[in-house]
């Protein structure tokens, strides 16, 4: 146990040494004396950078007599404000890189076609309404989670059998189908 001790503190003492020997002084000091002398906002940090990465032959932004910040020393000096830019040019563009294989209908639908626009189902004694999505499922009751009765294409044609302000709508197809679609994939407007 003493062994330990002696050589705990024979290791301590060393690295005493070593770090005297190899430190140079105070680092807290060193790091103060380099610091900058006054605090700067995070737009004159960004106009520091924009000057240094700044290419040749540009012009500098435009600086605007914005007060200065708090504590800054050069409160004459008006501050350099960077240049704003639109959230739309900085975003880039996304782009699907590698796309999926076309989509094929479930096998279950494969017989089936989507409608195209077509006139309102024969008989139709309640409101026209026309789809707005590429494909549409309705179902057999009014939420995701019930059968898929079958797809309708942009522009077909339903009857409202109920409600048309509901989330889900009863509707009845051309083919005499009725179920509920989503009342988002709706309108009452006629397609062009």
């Amino acid at each position: 146990m003493i062994r330990l001790l002696v050589l705990m503190s024979a290791t301590l003492v060393a690295l005493y040494a070593v770090m005297s020997v190899y430190g140079a002084g105070d680092p807290r000091a060193q790091r103060q004396q380099t610091a900058s002398p006054s605090p700067r906002s995070a737009a004159q940090d960004a106009g520091a950078r924009d000057l240094i990465a700044r290419p040749e032959g540009r012009t500098p932004p435009a600086t605007t007599g914005a007060a200065p910040a708090p504590g800054n020393k050069d409160a004459d000096a008006p501050s350099a404000a960077p240049e704003v830019v639109s959230v739309a040019t900085q975003t880039p563009e996304r782009v699907q890189q590698f796309p999926g294989p076309a989509l094929r209908p479930s096998p279950e639908y494969a017989g089936q076609e989507q409608q195209a626009v077509a006139a309102p189902p024969p008989g139709a004694q309640g409101p026209i309404l026309y789809v707005t999505g590429s494909s549409v499922n309705f179902r057999a009751g009014p939420s995701t989670g019930d059968r898929v009765i079958g797809a309708l294409g942009q522009g077909a044609a339903v009857e409202a059998l109920g409600p048309t302000d509901g989330a889900w709508v009863n509707i009845r197809d051309t083919s005499g189908r009725t179920g509920y679609m989503s009342g988002q994939f709706l309108t009452s407007n006629a397609p062009n």
